[in-house]
């Protein structure tokens, strides 16, 4: 019989996508996998492996909320450790993997309770409330970026675990070797930071003509219109709703222009590009933010930021990233060494239960 983990994932694309990047890396290697999500999360969309076993929790955040929310998120956080001690007597889970958001707290809780191993993963520089409390839980708790939490020996730095195809894309040193008339931008806003970009980024760049080809990811409902604006400056653009081979993308990409959550910087610093980087400005403890700086101040990338000055600063940061074209060599190639090559390795190299030593084979291509 295959021993069982628990993965505990919900909520963001940030929390969700290196969770599935590590649960597809389990399986392949003979354990079965439960994932423990929300009936709504997006968990349910992204996670599509018909191998792994779905269990949901009665969950919802409490920072940030009104009374109400609050009163609710208590009883739902009782109610969860409920099911989430029902869960593990039942799954026996050999450990538990967290990956931030309200929902690992109870699971950890509950683990706690069982004597199950607990384990969690940061993505973003300044921490969430939820794995604050993982943290004093957790077994070993691995970052993304250096100094997120304060260092003692079960703080592990190990990135984010990207997916294996992005070491199939063209490296910065091929992809800048020559000036380029023409430069492709891709642009994503996120699921938060959509409406933005699709309002702002397509009249800011109707200035340069011929000097930009676009793909834009809209997001649900809003390509017509984005193309439209596009098309009305003869613009040439090619508007997505969404896309399932972000490798491919980044691949064609020559500069991102993005949020700056923390799975997308990782993304864009594997697959070697450079970027202009939008904060979103709501963000939680504006860690989106402080995700950015630390690109920024390793000159990785280019913050701009969402205010009354962004059409200036995008404009004259895409002006300088087009007339200096050894700066998107620069910008690429320092990102492409800013976080660890072997996240996924490092981060089961470092769980004990597990019988095998991982090998990441996508940071040896």
């Amino acid at each position: 019989m295959k021993k069982n983990i628990f993965i505990v994932a919900s909520g963001t694309g940030g929390h969700v996508v290196p969770a599935k990047n590590i649960a597809s890396l389990l399986i392949d290697s003979h354990y079965s996998v439960t994932w423990i999500g929300t009936k709504h999360g997006i968990e349910n969309q992204v996670v599509t492996d018909k191998r792994i076993s779905f269990k949901y929790l009665d969950s919802s955040g409490i920072r940030g909320k009104s009374i109400f929310h609050i009163i609710k998120g208590i009883i739902n956080l009782f109610r969860s450790i409920l099911q989430s001690l029902i869960h593990i007597k039942k799954g026996k889970p050999i450990f538990i993997l967290g990956f931030g958001g309200y929902i690992t707290v109870p699971v950890s809780i509950a683990a706690f309770i069982m004597r199950v191993p607990v384990y969690a993963h940061e993505s973003n520089s300044i921490p969430g409330t939820a794995n604050k409390i993982n943290n004093l839980i957790s077994k070993a708790t691995f970052q993304t970026f250096p100094g997120t939490f304060s260092d003692c020996k079960k703080i592990i730095l190990s990135g984010n675990p990207i997916q294996e195809s992005f070491s199939n894309i063209t490296r910065p040193e091929i992809k800048y070797k020559n000036r380029k008339e023409t430069l492709n931008i891709l642009i994503f806003g996120g699921s938060q930071g959509a409406r933005f970009f699709n309002q702002m980024i397509p009249n800011c760049i109707s200035k340069y003509g011929n000097k930009f080809k676009i793909k834009h990811i809209s997001g649900s409902n809003n390509r017509i219109s984005v193309e439209s604006i596009y098309k009305s400056h003869n613009i040439s653009s090619d508007v997505l709703e969404f896309s399932h081979e972000m490798d491919l993308l980044y691949d064609w990409s020559d500069i991102v222009i993005s949020r700056a959550g923390s799975m997308t910087l990782s993304e864009i610093c594997k697959a070697g590009r450079a970027a202009i980087l939008v904060p979103f400005p709501y963000a939680t403890d504006r860690h989106q933010y402080y995700n950015a700086k630390f690109l920024e101040d390793s000159i990785s990338a280019i913050i701009v930021e969402e205010n009354d000055s962004f059409s200036t600063e995008l404009n004259n940061s895409l002006s300088k990233l087009y007339s200096n074209q050894e700066l998107l060599l620069k910008l690429s190639k320092n990102g492409k060494n800013l976080f660890p090559e072997d996240s996924s390795a490092i981060i089961l190299d470092n769980i004990p239960e597990l019988n095998e030593t991982f090998n990441n084979t996508t940071s040896e291509k």
